[in-house]
């Protein structure tokens, strides 16, 4: 079977995921996918939650769901608020390239429905976002979390220094920023 013309711009949309090709979880090379059967130009390379990690899975397949069912897994290893629709938490665990984290994190939502995740948070790197009033306003109920005497300023600070890791995700409906901590 003959390769399709695929370029990067082909790739799937992943409304949860703003841009897994950047964080790595796709690799141009040829394959033939698993799932679908399809010769492929691009491989996901993300990872699943499944006993036996498939070799060859096409983002395609990620996309569309066929590859979690197929192999009964998920791609994420996250917990969520009763608050986000079934719909988003389905989408998120079972056709959302899988996050790279450190420890099970929780997947924050906003109005009704899990947010689109962005990266990680780098204070310097992203001072427009960091001082954004929600990325503050998540920062300080973090830092409240870890410590009575900690601010949104000590949460921040241990972003930047990489002794915290804090993923960023915001709301698709109002553009909100939500914060989701991970030790590193």
């Amino acid at each position: 079977m003959p390769l399709q013309d695929e370029s990067a711009s082909a790739l799937p949309a992943f409304p949860y995921y703003a841009d897994p090709l950047a964080d790595g979880c796709f690799e141009q090379r040829p394959i033939a996918c698993e799932v679908c059967g399809q010769a492929r130009e691009w491989a996901y390379v993300g990872g699943m939650y499944v006993e036996d990690d498939p070799e060859t899975i096409c983002p395609w397949c990620v996309a569309d769901g066929r590859a979690a069912a197929k192999f009964e897994g998920t791609f994420q290893d996250v917990d969520f608020s009763e608050t986000a629709s079934a719909e988003s938490v389905t989408a998120v665990l079972n056709r959302t390239p899988r996050v790279i984290l450190w420890n099970p994190i929780h997947w924050p939502d906003h109005c009704g429905e899990c947010c689109t995740y962005l990266g990680t948070l780098t204070p310097s790197g992203q001072p427009e976002i960091t001082s954004h009033e929600s990325v503050q306003q998540e920062a300080a109920v973090i830092a409240r979390s870890m410590s009575r005497t900690w601010t949104n300023e000590d949460a921040l600070d241990c972003a930047e220094q990489g002794t915290l890791t804090l993923h960023l995700f915001q709301c698709r409906t109002c553009q909100t920023y939500r914060l989701s901590p991970d030790g590193t």
